[in-house]
């Protein structure tokens, strides 16, 4: 290859906009453009985390329209029957099938909605796949120009969105007994993989992977360590940060503390001391008698280190150790050093009423339900706030994220999920728990002892078409709800939990529905929702004051829900605190 030739395709491979557009960029003909129906019962919510491609088996024929094709393979997808061979039964979906549709002349068709799973008629789990469908049978037909150049677009939008890496992307026939997509389109697969590689490299860095770098490294060294974790304190790779720091020549690990749900995440109550079978170091309880470390604890160490992940909600108490531990460590001057993770439902999402503060004693801590901020920066800002009412200040060091933007859903950071806490299954658990979270605070369940806790609710008396009904009508931007029956157990994904309400009772309400997380206001949602169960039923309805009252920090919501007070208004007057809130926060922000 010349030299001019290397120069050419060098600034192509920078400058065309296939390696950079992102998915919102592409022109991608929409739902409502093709006139889709709407999707019926029965889709199942995900989050993509790979990518998997198909071919429609079918012959190209550019004599039908897009529009067409997809209108056409909607009806299929409705019907009982068999497939193309005529002898491979074929089950109903609820829609089409796939995520995107590539046309033999190139257009990219939106398919079913990607936050829902897709369906297949062979037997792969689908949870998780974003699904791309290729027009033509490619065991006999060519890929065209065009649909391989829209494929590889495609494709790197979507890597790029959820932070899917080259092992992600497949072919069918990867996933499953078929010779989809095709060998003329298989064949093309590793391509697309070399195309993503680098994307890899964005992923966000968390802050304990850069403890033990040049950088940070001397904050540590030759000191002992007390430090706040539990099993979120992965590092992507599934190494704990007790046994990094446990085995590192030049630290000493001395204490652990626990916070809610113990250092293993496995307790549903209060949480006792004890000893880790790994290290044999003892285990100090953040969440039982004590809930900050003691004098006499301090003296142990000559720095604390806190590394657990939070889930942007005011009432999820690993934020509240992190600020007790903070007091502690202002008060006896020892270093502490926060490792900063991601806000799970981003950095930017500010919502509910401002409350009485964390810590009341000192009236540090006063955030709104859903505060929009990282653990390193609720940090710093409670220790600017000891600082404006006089009290002595942490020697506060924040490591924070790379690669991290404010407007990233955890799901977007390339970081594998670990469920904080037994009831926080996963990222939409936690977009829900501001708003079901509340129905703790009264009589009605809010699905603990279910794999689907805080995304379900309801009650024996409910009857779930009407709530449904009545939630739908309040028009809730990207949520729907629809009927939903449930027995709560006390075991959740193989853990024991505390009793949850109704166990073993058969329990009628809603499931929540995520249409647009983008739009979603969780907290106020909640709100609603209690209007809700207030209106249908108000000689069932009881609340449970000082559970309520302790989840808001006020008292004013659950009095103006009794009262009559509509919840447009209960609402709208958390307008005037939030925008306080989200100036004075600006201060301390990292990204």
């Amino acid at each position: 290859m010349s030299k001019y030739l290397l120069f050419f395709v060098t600034i192509f491979l920078v400058c065309s906009p296939l390696y950079s557009q992102d998915l919102e960029e592409m022109e991608i003909l929409s739902r409502e453009e093709w006139q889709a129906q709407p999707a019926k019962e029965g889709m199942k919510w995900h989050i993509p985390r790979y990518i998997t491609i198909h071919h429609t088996g079918t012959n190209q024929n550019p004599n039908r329209s897009a529009a067409e094709k997809l209108q056409a393979l909607q009806r299929f997808s409705y019907t009982e029957g068999v497939l193309g061979d005529g002898v491979t039964p074929k089950k109903p979906w609820p829609d089409v099938p796939y995520h995107y549709y590539i046309t033999v002349d190139g257009i990219v068709v939106e398919g079913r909605e990607i936050q829902y799973q897709g369906d297949s008629n062979t037997d792969y789990d689908l949870n998780g796949h974003a699904l791309i469908v290729v027009e033509g049978n490619f065991n006999k037909e060519e890929v065209k120009d065009i649909q391989y150049e829209k494929l590889e677009q495609l494709v790197f939008a979507l890597a790029k969105k959820y932070k899917i890496t080259a092992e992600g992307i497949t072919g069918h026939k990867d996933q499953a007994e078929t010779t989809c997509p095709g060998e003329n389109l298989d064949i093309l697969i590793p391509q697309l993989w070399e195309k993503v590689e680098d994307l890899e490299n964005s992923r966000v860095k968390i802050g304990a992977e850069q403890l033990f770098s040049p950088e940070y490294l001397n904050l540590i060294k030759g000191k002992c360590v007390g430090l706040v974790t539990n099993h979120t304190g992965l590092l992507p790779d599934g190494t704990h940060l007790i046994d990094l720091l446990n085995d590192h020549k030049d630290v000493k690990l001395t204490l652990l503390f626990g916070p809610e749900h113990g250092l293993r995440g496995e307790e549903d109550t209060h949480v006792a001391d004890g000893v880790d079978k790994k290290t044999g170091l003892p285990i100090i309880s953040l969440y039982g008698k004590v809930r900050k470390p003691t004098k006499e604890m301090l003296k142990k160490v000559d720095v604390l280190v806190f590394d657990i992940q939070d889930i942007g909600a005011r009432y999820y108490t690993y934020i509240k150790t992190m600020l007790n531990v903070l007091e502690a460590a202002a008060e006896e001057g020892v270093p502490y050093i926060i490792l900063d993770r991601p806000n799970p439902i981003t950095g930017t999402y500010v919502d509910g009423p401002m409350g009485k503060p964390l810590e009341s004693a000192s009236g540090i801590g006063n955030i709104p339900i859903a505060h929009g901020m990282t653990v390193g920066e609720l940090a710093k800002m409670f220790n600017g706030e000891r600082k404006e009412k006089g009290l002595p200040a942490a020697k506060l060091t924040v490591i924070p994220l790379k690669n991290y933007e404010r407007d990233q859903w955890y799901d977007h950071t390339g970081l594998p999920w670990v469920k904080p806490s037994p009831n926080m299954l996963n990222l939409k658990t936690a977009i829900l728990y501001p708003a079901a979270c509340l129905l703790e605070g009264t009589n009605y369940s809010e699905a603990r002892g279910t794999m689907e806790p805080f995304e379900v609710l309801g009650a024996p008396w409910v009857d779930g078409e009407k709530l449904a009904e009545k939630l739908n009508s309040y028009n809730l931007q990207g949520l729907k709800f629809q009927p939903k029956t449930f027995v709560p157990d006390s075991i959740v994904d193989g853990i024991k939990i505390y009793p949850p309400k109704f166990m073993g009772e058969k329990v009628e309400g809603v499931e929540i529905i995520i249409t647009d997380r983008d739009k979603l206001e969780s907290a106020k949602a909640g709100v609603y929702i209690l209007h809700a169960l207030l209106e249908l039923y108000p000689d069932k309805f009881e609340w449970r004051n000082a559970r309520m009252d302790g989840l808001l920090g006020t008292t004013n919501v659950r009095e103006k829900l009794q009262a009559g007070v509509s919840p447009e208004q209960i609402v709208r007057e958390w307008d005037e605190a939030e925008d306080s809130f989200r100036k004075e926060r600006e201060k301390y922000l990292l990204y």
